[in-house]
């Protein structure tokens, strides 16, 4: 069993349970409703994008966050960017 998340409502689902599925750019893409599936299908380029992985731009320990040497000039983490989003077209 693999847990996935459905793209268009961010439900986290599982591939063996979920009640719908499409194929779309040779990749699985798994609904957990049929309203979720049609949504995607009538516009997939909204739905279909990849987030990036970088490295975060802080160190996190169990007693301690610290910006990384040069990742944020203030110190602080309230103005750090989220991960990138890239439609995919």
């Amino acid at each position: 069993m693999s847990q996935v998340q459905d793209p268009v409502c961010k439900a986290t689902i599982d591939t063996e349970t979920a009640t719908a599925q499409v194929t779309h750019k040779s990749r699985e893409y798994y609904f957990c409703s049929h309203d979720c599936r049609r949504a995607f299908q009538a516009d997939p380029a909204r739905w279909d994008y990849e987030v990036e992985k970088h490295e975060p731009p802080f160190t996190a320990t169990k007693h301690m966050v610290a910006p990384k040497f040069g990742s944020a000039g203030s110190g602080g983490l309230e103005d750090e960017p989220g991960p990138e989003r890239h439609i995919k077209h």
